[in-house]
């Protein structure tokens, strides 16, 4: 009995080894950050403490050593995986030289030092200047609770990761591949051959593959995931295979993989909560009990750790202090720049144990490196949490752009088999800074089999919930019953002050539906919020480019910045490129409001001579991997034309296997309705309104409106009307059916001016779809800025509802009547 419960050090039983390694998993995180320790550094010290060294528990055997390595493996895809390479495109010169600078300074010391005084040879010298020369983001979660993760600083650290752990991780892949053979100029050559031959197959293979199997595969059980793992292992082996280390393989592949899998994606959350929860802490604890005790009370230990940890701090300070000079950050800034880049962890980790295993480092210089990480591990968070959040409040007193407004997305579900897209979607364009949840709603027709249809709704929205839960996106699913379902989402929008919602459409037409059907073209009728229509026809990570089409006068519109803010989320999250088409004659102005909505991306920007031409220029210029996305407008606003209607049906029907994104932007008004009320009163007046047009050419009709208070004298007003008629050529006239709207500066007003006209029989205007009843007439000094002329044009485009009001002015009898519809509206 008693032999069945003896124990032996250190543990055989398997089932006992891996149930204390999970209690060292669970507990030493929490025990260290109550000791203000991270918890990387806990995880270390405790597979020290129950190693061989001190408590003799466990022993660095084959089972630890393969869960070590798989770890290793791991935390090198994650790497990769995690680099923001969007980021870096933007400032990818002031990256590649601040991360250059950044791996050069310590690492020149530590070759000097090693060679010069520690008896290093010259391999095991260039080894450890990439060790004190490479970082990791350790202290990247504490930028992202206090939400400065799009600091330019920041953002430059962050790619400056990249530079750096790539030239420490090819030093390693030069000094390994050269450990055991023979070093002549064929060795080289060989070695440089199946290098070559190596990245090139993954470049060109490994992304193409992704693409194919998250396009082609049924999703099913995890395969996603499993998929990714696969793809770790099978590459990492084939690096062995060309001579490198197994940790570049997994480090190219996380890179390679990248675009595949979005930050806010399920499948990112799943690939990070198994690296964090469990073979990551195995490596960690691996490595902690490579420690010797014994070894620690050697002088020389402690020496060569405060030399590489004096490099370390001494280069990295260096380089943090030369680029906030060069680049004018704040003394905030720089600290935290600094803070970022100290801690040893990562690519440290992996070049120690691969330099170990190949007799490169004995057991001093690994003790000692892992005093290192220890000491940069507790300088660098501490120091980014102190500066960080003075950063944080420098960001907050920055002037509020519109395009920084809270989000509250809300996604109506009706089809299961489109819902995880629309989630995704919905996770994509939610700022990462939000702290506002998604809400996946379902809207029951109230009828006899009502019940039915609610419990159908609410299966969907608890798949929706673990969706998100596995993304690791708050939501808050809601259940609505209406008779008529868009009366049951507006209501929802409503109630929860909605200012977002993403919507399917099956891209089905007939001749009985006016845009994309009842449901939604009524939606469009019913909210003002900004409203994002999707046909999806591939999965949501696939997409290469996101080709956005702005229509004339589009960025003028009050809710431009909220849609610009979400195709640029929606791009940096897919990975993808970002491309602008537009007409050329407005791409000055539309790239200039398109510049000032963060976050900041690399965009290329694409010029059309006319707007008609964007289904010739789609048809030229579509490709497989595209995510299209139109710009609309809803009827009775500035940029709306009748085209714009017609637009998705014609995309729908022409490019079936083509995803697209109509997107209509937000149309609330931000001022008070006091301030709006102000505003109407300063161009509305009675006696600019002339009723009863005799329906003769656009012409006649202008030179009748502009008489109505005599202020022109003929000769002005013959010239006015020509500059309006030419101003208006290159696009359409109209705010919605019915009703037109020109607009010029001149000279001759010294004040801003509204000129009304009503023709009840209507008369027929070029490029418009059908007759015009209501002319507004906009005239603004010549000294105005453009601004308060597009202000003013805002202000017209609400004073006529289509459906509404607009039957009633065109019935109207006098201009007291017109001015009391138009001011009530």
């Amino acid at each position: 009995m008693n032999e069945r419960f003896e124990i032996s050090l250190p543990f055989s039983d398997p089932v006992l080894i891996f149930a204390l390694v999970m209690l060292i998993i669970l507990l030493a995180p929490i025990i260290f950050r109550k000791l203000k320790i991270p918890g990387i550094v806990g995880l270390i010290l405790s597979g020290t403490i129950a190693g061989p060294s001190i408590l003799g528990l466990l022993e660095r055997d084959f089972t630890i050593e393969l869960l070590g390595t798989v770890g290793l493996l791991y935390l090198m895809f994650m790497a990769g995986l995690s680099i923001d390479l969007n980021r870096f495109e933007k400032l990818r010169n002031r990256s590649i030289g601040f991360g250059t600078l950044s791996f050069l300074l310590p690492a020149a010391g530590a070759i000097w030092i090693g060679t010069s005084f520690l008896d290093f040879t010259l391999a095991t010298s260039f080894l450890a200047g990439s060790i004190v020369g490479s970082h990791t983001l350790l202290a990247y979660p504490i930028v992202e609770r206090l939400g400065i993760t799009k600091n330019t600083a920041v953002t430059m650290s962050m790619g400056g990761t990249l530079v750096t752990d790539s030239l420490s991780l090819g030093i390693l892949a030069i000094v390994a591949g050269s450990a055991g053979g023979s070093q002549g100029a064929g060795y080289w050559l060989g070695f440089s051959t199946s290098i070559i031959i190596f990245l090139a197959a993954a470049v060109l293979i490994l992304p193409r593959l992704g693409r194919w199997f998250f396009r082609n595969m049924e999703y099913q059980n995890n395969t996603d995931f499993v998929f990714m793992v696969a793809v770790l292992f099978v590459t990492s082996y084939l690096a062995e295979l060309a001579g490198l280390a197994s940790i570049i393989g997994a480090f190219i592949a996380g890179l390679l993989l990248n675009r595949l899998v979005p930050e806010s994606s399920t499948l990112m959350s799943r690939i990070q909560f198994v690296g964090n929860a469990l073979f990551i802490p195995f490596f960690l604890i691996s490595v902690g009990m490579l420690v010797d005790v014994q070894v620690l009370a050697s002088l020389n230990v402690w020496m060569m750790a405060l030399i590489f940890t004096a490099l370390v701090m001494a280069g990295k300070g260096l380089a943090s202090y030369l680029i906030s000079l060069g680049f004018s950050y704040t003394k905030e800034e720089g600290y935290v720049v600094y803070g970022l880049t100290i801690p040893q962890s990562a690519a440290t980790l992996a070049v120690t144990l691969l330099a170990y295993d190949l007799g490169f480092f004995d057991q001093t210089t690994v003790n000692a490196v892992v005093i290192m990480i220890l000491l940069t591990c507790l300088a660098g968070p501490w120091l980014v949490e102190k500066y960080g959040r003075v950063v944080a409040i420098q960001e907050d007193e920055k002037p509020f752009e519109a395009s920084d407004a809270p989000q509250r997305i809300l996604v109506p579900l009706a089809n299961p088999e489109t819902s995880d897209a629309l989630m995704d979607i919905a996770f994509m364009v939610r700022d990462e800074k939000s702290d506002q949840p998604v809400f996946p709603l379902t809207v029951a027709r109230d009828g006899k089999n009502v019940d039915s249809q609610v419990a159908g709704g609410e299966k969907m929205l608890s798949h929706a919930v673990i969706h998100a839960a596995a993304a690791e996106v708050p939501v808050r699913p809601m259940t609505r019953v209406d008779f008529n379902v868009a009366k049951g989402i507006s209501r929802a929008v409503s109630e929860r002050l909605i200012s977002n919602v993403i919507i399917g459409w099956n891209g089905e037409v007939s001749a009985r539906r006016r845009i994309f059907g009842t449901i939604l073209d009524q939606l469009l009728q019913d909210i003002d919020e900004m409203v994002m229509v999707c046909k999806l026809e591939k999965p949501v990570n696939t997409f290469q480019r996101v080709i956005v089409a702005i229509p004339p006068f589009a960025s003028l519109e009050m809710g431009f910045s909220g849609v610009i803010r979400s195709v640029k989320l929606l791009a940096e999250q897919s990975g993808g490129e970002l491309l602008i088409v537009t007409s050329d004659a407005r791409s000055a102005i539309v790239r200039e409001r398109i510049e000032k909505v963060k976050p900041d991306l690399d965009i290329i920007y694409h010029k059309i001579d006319l707007w008609s031409d964007i289904p010739k220029w789609l048809e030229n210029h579509n490709e497989e991997n595209d995510l299209f996305v139109l710009v609309s407008a809803r009827e009775g606003s500035l940029s709306w034309r009748p085209g714009l209607n017609r637009l998705p049906r014609v995309i729908a029907q022409r490019y079936s296997g083509l995803s697209f994104i109509t997107v209509y932007p937000s149309e609330v008004e931000i001022k008070t309705q006091a301030e709006n009320q102000s505003r109407t009163g300063e161009i509305l007046y009675k006696e600019k309104i002339k009723v009863g047009l005799d329906g003769g050419s656009l012409q006649d009709d202008l030179s009748e409106i502009l008489a109505v208070d005599g202020l022109l004298d003929k000769k002005n007003k013959e010239k006015l009307i020509r500059r309006l008629l030419k101003n208006s050529v290159d696009y359409a006239r109209e705010m919605m059916s019915g009703a037109v709207l020109l607009e010029s500066h001149t000279s001759h007003i010294s004040n801003q001016m509204l000129y009304i006209g009503v023709d009840k029989k209507g008369i027929k205007i070029p490029q418009t779809s059908n007759q015009a009843h209501v002319i507004f007439i906009l005239l603004s000094p010549k000294e105005m800025s453009t601004d308060e002329h597009l202000q003013a044009l805002n202000t017209i485009s609400k004073f006529i509802k289509p459906g509404e009001n607009l039957d009633k002015i065109k019935q109207a009898k006098s201009s007291d009547e017109v001015y009391n519809l138009l001011v009530r509206s």
